[in-house]
């Protein structure tokens, strides 16, 4: 496999349609009630918009919306040359903090019909949006294998897939988002399907030729699963070219200042975040490991105890001077 060069991650929209971009999940980062306050919300996405190697953000959906306060003031937001992603991660999370039912790989047929019906209102929303910004601005959606394990199948998460990958996605591609696997004796985060499991289940959807979908990969989590900084390099050799995307985050074998051990909350580098295993030597091992194809490669942190503003940027940007 060749990597993919950082060179190559930043242009125009029409080289960016084409090539391997990175994507910000400044969302993890941004302080609570930024897109009720419209001075700090500008100021937020024009620092974003003024970094040239950002390629595009990753959009959470969160209640079947992309911003609570429409397309027209995301559309005014967002860099109209960036390719953005949407995950559905945050609708999940919020849907089965209390309805242990639901998912796409869900055992119960009600709860996995509660989870596709969200599923297909996010894609209208998604596809309004490019509808605004033009049919490069959505690169790819994110899919998960909720709920935990243990009342998931792989064969209820083909079926959601195959029912989803018929759907009119344009040119989006459709990515498996890999989260900390349910392992027997230890406390999952998510606890979702193996890495194994998601192959199966994807191959399985798209056997009779339907539209490809690969898998999106996240350091911290693949970390958190396998309680070692070697998992995500182990999950990324066991895809292959199956992988579309790639999403650096940290995790910490200790407690530090924002989180608990191994606690799923996109940590940075050691150098800003210490207790943190992902340093700048292992993110460039890991880069060089990867898939020349990619979709996208992300960027995943929340934001350092006490600062304000776009000060919280600061965990993100200084993993882009690392992969950069």
């Amino acid at each position: 496999m060749t990597s993919p060069r950082l060179s190559d991650f930043s242009g125009s929209q029409e080289t960016k349609s084409t090539k391997t971009v990175i994507v910000y999940s400044a969302y993890n980062a941004a302080p609570v009630g930024l897109t009720e306050d419209n001075e700090a919300e500008d100021l937020w996405y024009a620092a974003l918009r003024s970094d040239s190697r950002i390629g595009g953000l990753e959009l959470p959906v969160f209640g079947g919306q992309l911003h609570p306060r429409g397309l027209a003031r995301l559309s005014n937001l967002l860099d109209p040359g960036w390719c953005n992603t949407v995950s559905a991660m945050s609708v999940t999370l919020t849907a089965t903090k209390t309805d242990h039912g639901y998912g796409l790989a869900s055992e119960d047929p009600a709860g996995r019909e509660r989870a596709l019906s969200d599923i297909a209102s996010a894609r209208m929303e998604t596809l309004r949006l490019q509808e605004r910004l033009g049919r490069t601005s959505v690169r790819a959606f994110a899919l998960q294998s909720a709920p935990r394990a243990d009342r998931s199948s792989v064969s209820a998460f083909t079926d959601s897939l195959s029912q989803i990958a018929s759907w009119d996605w344009g040119d989006i591609e459709l990515l498996v988002e890999h989260s900390d696997a349910l392992v027997p004796g230890q406390a999952p985060q998510k606890g979702y399907l193996t890495v194994e499991e998601e192959v199966v289940a994807v191959q399985s959807a798209t056997y009779s030729g339907g539209p490809r979908i690969r898998h999106l990969v996240n350091w911290g989590r693949s970390a958190i699963e396998g309680r070692s900084a070697t998992t995500p390099f182990e999950h990324v050799e066991k895809l292959g070219d199956r992988l579309g995307a790639f999403a650096f985050s940290g995790a910490a074998p200790v407690a530090t200042e924002r989180s608990a051990e191994w606690e799923d909350v996109h940590l940075g580098l050691a150098s800003d975040e210490p207790g943190s295993l992902l340093d700048s030597d292992g993110a460039r091992r890991l880069l060089a490991k990867l898939p020349n194809e990619l979709s996208y490669i992300g960027v995943k942190t929340g934001a350092a105890v006490g600062s304000r503003g776009t000060e919280r940027l600061h965990l993100g940007l200084s993993m882009l001077d690392t992969l950069c």
